[in-house]
């Protein structure tokens, strides 16, 4: 991603960030201040409606008290002559039946409604009739389907006559059926007008009038549907607190929502408020409530100019960060080629002199492991592998720290054991004691844990790199290495310092050891060797594993460098007593380089191996190191013919030594063709090994799953190479 597309996304998420957050505290302040007009409308609504209907009720009340007083002291034989005078008087009144103190019908007229049924008279309602009280019922489903009220009023004063102490010889009531839409049908007209709509619960949470919804017919009741579907919760919620507040205005608000339930038709978001009716006269506990719709007020239409708004002013900004971008970004994209153009030249640099490192270290090498060599001519030999490992390390090191600048360079975790880690880490450094008179002392804690987990490799360069230094600054005497353990947890700090033996640091110098391309001393860091990127690339890996290193020197005695990193914990198990005196007798090696022409090779004459490589030199390196284990060794300038080769399968071969960098045809195309294309079992598992001369884009994980079986570094180190050919070649097994 270029530097002006990351400038105008920053730009842009800032003016987003702005934009965002003003429409919502814009949303939200409309919203609340909608929802505080809605509330007060709706309370303004409910108290109308309470009023209103309290009057519809206690007309119904009366009227059925004069259908009362009317058949007072008529006999049951007469009741159905002036029933039916009654009916026809009130039309809202569809059946009227006469009960006795049993519940039983004594006489009953109706005009296509049906009768109060006898339970309902025995219940709780009839039974207040009887008390003396003019009630009405809730909404019942008739037998027909239907959905009607009763109403029961007493036909004597029952009360008063109980005041006077008198007994009525036959306690009478009257029950009359009005139908289900009657409570809708006044509200609706009372609500014409007024936004928002009406509805009614009954003391158990039933709605029993809506104006708007079905809900009287269906009976629904959110309290009971809450049981069994959670979706009701809310509603459930505000019912109930519908049925325990009292009647103060300022607490009887709410707010509930209904979403995701097909059998309500459509999502609901309401704002209502709600009274009783008039609690302290009227003995049905009823409830008035007046509801509006949050989705249908003004507010749908303010949120939507208000992200309207919102979406102009981000347009507008990603405009302006369009053409601001370009500015802001200009002197960073000077700054980023720079540093593209450094890192290519680097990366350049290491194919560049990879190879030529290749054919002096190789040559030095293969020379060394020739026995009957004058010694002047051995001591020569010597310091040209010496010198040419010295410049591979700048190299790597100057690779290292570009690799680090552009993000290039990772840390990967595995599983390690850390006395074989300790032992093989001051093996390979042995080579850089050269001639010099110097002992490396190894002084291991007894309690170091057997295993840690850590990306070795790069905890291997970090010692490399200290014990390198150390090297190179110690002329005779000892450098020492001591390690230990502190556990913490689930982590495990490796603290470790290395001393040596050199002419030390000035205090004051100390700082600049970890600097790029700096050094305390150019005279001093040329006698012996140095460029000092080892210990600032040290520093760097150190950094992005969240370690430390520090330094301490007095001049003349010499500088000691301790490390601290953090490894994950494994186990308990510490390195066991014969690791620990193995790594203690390290000591007793001195004057580190092995006679290369003590190195043993075993007899291969029947193996037949192909090396492919675009220069003559690298393939004569290759072949003067492969002819003495008695291979066939063929060598090949282009991966086209060693494609061709495997597919012909004559001459069989046990492995390919295959340089990755070719021009035309790369190393993982010929490996693709080979694997794939050509699909028979030799060319699928051939062993084939990649020579790479630029670890800035290589690595062992891009290889393996490219295909190749194992990886080697240019110069190839001959050590290294032993290893292969045994393990490949030869089908040793050294894991």
């Amino acid at each position: 991603m270029s530097i002006r597309i990351k400038v105008f996304l920053i730009i842009t998420v800032i003016v987003l960030v702005i934009s965002a957050s003003s429409v919502v505290i814009s949303i939200s302040s409309a919203q609340n201040q909608i929802i505080k007009t809605l509330e007060n409308d709706m309370q303004r609504l409910a108290s109308g409606a309470n009023e209103y209907m309290y009057n519809l009720m206690e007309n119904l009340k009366m009227n059925a008290a004069a259908v009362a007083q009317a058949l007072k002291g008529i006999q049951t034989y007469e009741a159905n002559t002036v029933l039916l005078e009654q009916v026809a008087a009130y039309e809202d009144f569809r059946a009227i039946a006469i009960y006795n103190s049993l519940g039983k019908m004594e006489a009953g007229y109706r005009m296509g409604g049906s009768f109060p049924p006898e339970e309902i008279v025995r219940g709780e309602a009839g039974q207040a009739a009887f008390e003396g009280e003019r009630i009405i019922t809730t909404s019942y489903m008739d037998s027909s389907g239907e959905v009607v009220f009763y109403v029961f009023v007493p036909i004597d004063d029952y009360k008063m006559m109980r005041i006077r102490g008198e007994t009525p010889a036959t306690p009478q009531i009257i029950g009359m059926t009005i139908a289900g839409d009657y409570f809708n049908e006044h509200l609706l007209r009372f609500q014409s007008g007024n936004a928002g709509r009406i509805l009614m619960i009954d003391n158990r949470g039933k709605i029993i009038a809506d104006v708007s919804h079905s809900w009287v017919e269906e009976q629904v009741n959110f309290i009971e549907m809450a049981r069994n579907n959670s979706k009701f919760d809310d509603a459930a919620r505000m019912i109930t607190r519908m049925l325990l507040d009292n009647a103060d205005a300022e607490k009887n608000v709410d707010r509930y929502v209904i979403k995701g339930v097909e059998e309500m038709g459509e999502d609901i978001d309401d704002i209502i408020a709600y009274r009783p009716i008039a609690p302290l006269i009227t003995p049905e506990g009823w409830t008035i409530a007046a509801a509006s719709s949050v989705k249908e007020s003004p507010f749908q239409r303010v949120w939507q100019m208000i992200a309207l708004s919102g979406f102009i002013f981000l347009g507008l900004g990603m405009v302006a960060a369009a053409l601001a971008s370009g500015v802001i970004a200009k002197p960073f994209e000077i700054a980023a080629a720079a540093e593209k153009a450094k890192t290519a030249f680097i990366a350049n640099m290491s194919h560049d002199m990879r190879t030529p490192l290749n054919a002096v270290i190789g040559f030095s090498q293969l020379n060394l492991t020739k026995r009957g060599i004058p010694p002047e001519t051995k001591k020569q030999l010597e310091k040209i592998d010496e010198s040419g490992m010295t410049l591979l390390g700048v190299v790597n090191d100057l690779l290292d720290i570009s690799n680090i600048e552009s993000g290039k360079f990772g840390i990967i975790s595995a599983e390690y054991d850390l006395a074989n880690f300790i032992n093989d880490t001051a093996v390979s450094n042995l080579v850089h004691i050269g001639s010099k008179s110097i002992g490396l002392n190894i002084v291991p804690d007894e309690k170091l844990p057997a295993r840690l987990v850590g990306d070795a490799l790069r905890v291997r360069q970090i010692f490399n790199n200290l014990l390198i230094n150390a090297f190179h600054h110690t002329k005779i005497g000892t450098v020492e290495w001591r390690i230990s353990a502190e556990k913490e947890g689930d982590t495990v700090w490796l603290v470790s310092s290395v001393s040596d033996a050199g002419a030390g640091f000035k205090p004051e110098d100390i700082d600049k050891l970890f600097l790029d391309y700096s050094s305390q001393d150019t005279q001093q860091l040329r006698s012996s060797h140095g460029t000092g990127l080892g210990l600032a690339l040290t520093k760097k890996i150190l950094d992005m594993m969240k370690g430390t290193i520090t330094a301490e020197s007095i001049p003349g005695k010499g500088t000691v460098f301790t490390v601290k990193l953090p490894q994950k914990y494994v186990s308990d198990e510490a390195i066991s007593k014969e690791c620990a005196e193995k790594l203690k007798s390290f000591g007793s090696i001195t004057h580190g380089s092995v006679d290369s022409s003590d190195m043993q090779r075993i007899n291969l004459p029947n193996a037949r191996v192909l090396v492919v490589d675009d220069a003559e030199i690298n393939l004569e390196v290759a072949r003067g190191m492969l002819e003495p284990y008695g291979m066939t060794v063929d060598c090949l300038t282009t991966l086209p013919e060693a494609v061709e080769l495997v597919r012909k399968g004559e001459p069989k071969y046990n492995a390919i030594l295959m340089n990755r960098w070719m021009p035309g045809m790369d190393g993982t195309e010929a490996v693709r063709i080979i694997r794939g294309d050509i699909g028979s079992d030799y060319a699928k598992n051939l062993p084939i090994i990649a020579v790479t001369a630029n670890s800035v884009i290589g690595n062992n994980a891009f290889f393996l799953q490219a295909g190749f079986q194992d990886v080697i570094s240019k110069p190839m180190d001959i050590l290294h190479l032993d290893r292969l050919i045994r393990r490949w070649v030869a089908g040793e097994d050294i894991s």
